[in-house]
């Protein structure tokens, strides 16, 4: 394997043979480490222990057309290396320290600020530089064959989840610059199903709560709208994206028992020439019933919540994206106009995958081009594949009674005071509320995993790429219970669709998805993923339990009915569901 080591890991991997390039940039010296502090007094007036060393700096680029240049031998275009040597092997697959509190972590939060602000040098000194760098490091191919860490795959990953995207890179698209003239690249109402771009960063929408969390009501997306008029759109607020890949994984086992269901049913009815009516059932969660004729031919018409394909899909507003691959790649392209080798290849039916919709034109000047920027392969396959990577191991959120410190002395050099457990009464009561108002029906707390394993499949190679959920994702992360045998997920969804009302009515259909209908919204970690509702009108947990409606109503109006004690009770409950605490430089 290769091991990509950047200053943390990315950015000072020596690149396979290739041929010599331009001198690379000179890397930044560390920082000194600090002083050791004073020993403690005693008869002999014992040293203190030395200053642990500074963090190392950045090493040179190898060249933009050498050893990892762009059209080097293992350049974006160029053809894949030599198979590095066997004591390359990824040393370590932790991608964050486990408690992020310490100094170990202060310093990888430090260290990650540096990153990102070197990085930005390197840019003006050389535009395009992460992209070129993180194209080489993450062939495809090479994932394929085992050859990338997925260490490194993260650190690729968060570093494409934070760049900002120029139009050089392929940001926005010019397919209407000859007859409006338009010169920035940014729509900020969207044109129908093609999208804007409306930012150039993943990170401006996903911030709130921490990395690749929510976003503020002025982070909105106007989507479906006539590219004017902020009233011809549906807004909808950014979702956080922490235990994305948890929920996928949850979600393709349930398709899994649901279509296992449906063939059992046909081959049933095909045998005993008989009709069959089966009821749709995953991990507890209802989806209503499937009914099957003498000869075999199924009717959907009584499902509930799910498609007639009965795949889940657990993301979007109103869950019409089935893979965390499917979802970044409709992203990138409808919020920035990134067009990855994987969109490309589905528009030019090249791909083992359904075509995506409208990027451009039903008849583009250039194939490898539809949206006509000059700019093709805006994304690699691989670079998707390592910002998919990014996103499947984000940290699962905590779910546990509100904690506080008591005092801020330290425990011991280097850790944090105690922490204890505080309005334990209220949660404990707010807990039960949850569910005696119905609150449990459909924000269901607790799923079982059986197999932790996130998957990602390449739409051009057909490769797929694991992550071990339990053992590679950020902490808190999943964790065998022997008691459910299994992977307790807690993300207080049953991930499936339901009808919110009239006063939720939205002005389009969304994939299929009918105009009163959503998925239902993941609330782990909801205290930092403020403003609520699939378009942020709610800035509280009471409006936004006020706006429920449709199969929602009854939940809604129990919760009005409560006293301001048992209502007290349930926001302590939700405002307990957080991410945990973590060093972060902004």
């Amino acid at each position: 394997m290769t091991r990509l080591v950047l200053l943390l890991p990315l950015l000072a991997l020596s690149g396979c043979a290739g041929d010599e390039g331009d001198d690379g940039f000179p890397g930044v010296p560390g920082d000194k480490g600090p002083s050791g502090s004073a020993g403690n007094p005693g008869p002999a007036g014992a040293d203190g222990p030395a200053g642990e060393p500074g963090p190392a700096g950045l090493d040179g680029d190898d060249g933009r057309d050498g050893r990892d240049g762009r059209d080097g031998e293992d350049g974006r275009d160029g053809a894949p290396g030599e198979a590095p040597p066997p004591d390359t092997l990824c040393p370590s697959q932790e991608v964050l320290p486990a408690d992020r509190l310490t100094m170990a972590g202060a310093r990888r939060a430090f260290e990650w600020w540096e990153v990102r602000r070197h990085l930005r040098f390197l840019e003006v000194l050389d535009p395009g530089y992460t992209l070129s760098v993180t194209a080489t490091r993450t062939r495809q191919e090479r994932i394929d064959a085992g050859d990338v860490c997925v260490s490194d795959l993260y650190e690729a990953g968060r570093l494409l989840f934070i760049h900002e995207y120029t139009p050089a890179e392929g940001l926005g698209h010019r397919l209407e610059a000859e007859t409006t003239g338009r010169v920035s690249p940014f729509r900020r109402v969207m044109r129908g199903e093609f999208g804007g771009p409306d930012t150039n960063t993943c990170a401006s929408c996903h911030w709130r709560g921490g990395p690749a969390g929510s976003g503020s009501l002025q982070d909105n997306a106007m989507l479906f709208g006539d590219g004017r008029h902020a009233s011809s759109a549906d807004q909808r607020n950014p979702p956080p994206l922490h235990g994305v890949g948890a929920a996928q994984a949850i979600a393709q086992e349930m398709s899994a028992d649901l279509q296992a269901q449906r063939r059992a049913a046909v081959v049933q009815a095909l045998e005993t020439s008989e009709a069959v009516e089966v009821q749709l059932l995953s991990k507890g969660i209802t989806f209503g019933t499937l009914s099957v004729a003498a000869d075999g031919d199924v009717d959907t018409d009584a499902v509930m919540g799910v498609d007639p394909d009965l795949v889940i899909k657990p993301f979007g507003w109103k869950g019409t994206f089935a893979t965390l691959r499917d979802f970044a790649t409709h992203s990138l392209h409808f919020h920035l106009g990134i067009q990855s080798e994987d969109l490309v290849a589905r528009y030019n039916g090249d791909a083992a995958a359904p075509r995506h919709a409208q990027i451009g034109p039903a008849s583009p000047p250039d194939r490898e081009d539809p949206d006509a920027d000059g700019i093709s392969a805006e994304l690699t396959d691989g670079q998707l594949t390592a910002l998919v990577s990014f996103l499947a191991m984000q940290e699962l959120p905590i779910v546990r009674p509100p904690e506080g410190l008591s005092g801020f002395d330290e425990a011991a050099p280097g850790l944090i005071p105690p922490r204890e457990l505080i309005f334990l009464d209220e949660w404990t009561r707010g807990r039960q509320l949850f569910r005696e108002i119905g609150c449990a029906n459909c924000h269901v707390p607790k799923l079982v995993l059986n197999d932790p394993t996130f998957r990602t499949v390449s739409n051009i190679s057909g490769g797929t790429y694991e992550i071990d959920l339990s053992s590679q994702a950020e902490h808190p992360r999943l964790h065998y219970d022997a008691q459910v045998d299994g992977y307790p997920v807690w993300s207080f969804s049953d991930y499936r669709r339901h009808d919110l009302g009239e006063r939720n009515r939205a002005l389009h259909a969304e994939g299929g998805v009918d105009e009163t209908t959503y998925l239902t919204r993941r609330l782990w970690g909801l205290a930092g993923s403020a403003p609520y509702m699939y378009d942020g009108h709610a800035p509280w947990f009471d409006h936004a339990i006020a706006a429920h409606g449709g199969e929602a109503e009854m939940s809604r109006l129990a919760y009005a009915a409560l006293d301001f004690a048992g209502q007290i009770d349930l926001r302590v409950y939700l405002i307990s569901l957080r991410r945990q605490m973590r060093s972060v430089i902004p």
